[in-house]
């Protein structure tokens, strides 16, 4: 079945699904049933993969993931954070052929990322591998090709209260950097992906100083941070190591591109005032700035994953087949 690369409607979108429940039936794989030894523990490591998709076709891509890849992925331990696609609210630069798109996924550890690509000692062959399988193909159809994966290791966001106090003074109102705030404006959620060069060796303590000091200020201005990792590069990436300077990525969302232009450190007081807690961002920032060489913005617009529940019913016996525990 043929699909040509067009923008992407109702009826498009149907008839992968079509593709996808026709190409399950078809499988005549010997059935593959597993068991599963006890998580082992590793370091956390995010793949933030590039797609090249053709014209318009980025929802459709999303949907199939969302229906018919993610959720065998995250039975074998995968979580998906978010898919999106590049925009550019501040004016031209849009590619006039391609729209492309990031998708961001969190893995155990750099071993766990390995064992999935070969789920099948994972999680089995059963109609949920199938579907993924399918959903896999008929995706395909819209991506035009990939620059590669950026592997990641740092610290990822996990919706961390913070508390900083109001200050005792008298009258409120006269303090020159105290301010009062307007309702939420409501806008199209987008994310920025912040990346610099950062001078070797001083990742971590960028990172670090991030989270200690940026966060808690953007955060309470309405940033919600998704997080902040140095890329690393084992053989599978798509990028070279650079000998010179390591690279530090941030993902963070705001409510909208005016959000994000009133939330840059020569305005960001306005919204959050010029106590302690804006010194501390302050000087954070002025650390970051010691250790940082180049930086650039992308803007993303797309979906977050919340990892939704899914029930994936177990088979009678007398369509599994007992391969034992998962090999080490």
């Amino acid at each position: 079945m043929a699909v040509s690369h067009v923008s992407p409607t109702v009826p498009a979108v149907a008839a992968l699904a079509c593709l996808a429940s026709f190409a399950i039936a078809q499988e005549r794989e010997p059935p593959v049933a597993v068991r599963n030894d006890v998580p082992r523990a590793g370091t956390e490591v995010l793949v933030f993969r590039h797609q090249k998709l053709f014209k318009g076709g980025h929802e459709a891509y999303f949907r199939l993931s969302r229906e018919g890849v993610w959720p065998w992925f995250e039975k074998i331990g995968s979580r998906i954070v978010g898919q999106w696609k590049v925009i550019h609210p501040g004016g031209p630069g849009e590619d006039p052929d391609y729209d492309h798109g990031y998708r961001l996924a969190r893995y155990a550890s750099y071993d766990h990322w390995k064992a999935t690509r070969q789920g099948q000692r994972l999680g089995g062959n059963g109609p949920d591998y199938q579907q993924s399988r399918a959903a896999l193909r008929a995706r395909a159809h819209f991506v035009a090709g990939s620059d590669g994966a950026y592997f990641l290791r740092g610290v990822t966001a996990a919706a961390q209260p913070y508390y900083m106090p109001g200050l005792d003074e008298s009258p409120p109102g006269a303090m020159p950097g105290a301010v009062r705030n307007d309702v939420h404006w409501p806008s199209r959620e987008i994310l920025v992906w912040n990346r610099w060069e950062i001078a070797k060796e001083g990742a971590a303590e960028f990172i670090e100083t991030g989270v200690e000091g940026v966060w808690p200020y953007l955060e309470k201005v309405g940033v919600r941070l998704v997080g902040q990792w140095q890329v690393i590069y084992p053989p599978e990436s798509g990028f070279p190591e650079d000998p010179d300077h390591d690279e530090v990525f941030m993902l963070a969302r705001y409510a909208g591109y005016e959000h994000w232009k009133a939330a840059q450190p020569t305005k960001i007081a306005a919204m959050g005032g010029d106590g302690p807690d804006y010194e501390a961002y302050r000087a954070a920032l002025a650390k970051q700035a010691e250790l940082a060489r180049n930086g650039s913005t992308t803007f993303l617009e797309g979906h977050l994953y919340h990892s939704p529940p899914k029930y994936l019913p177990g088979l009678p016996a007398s369509d599994r087949q007992q391969t034992g525990g998962l090999g080490r």
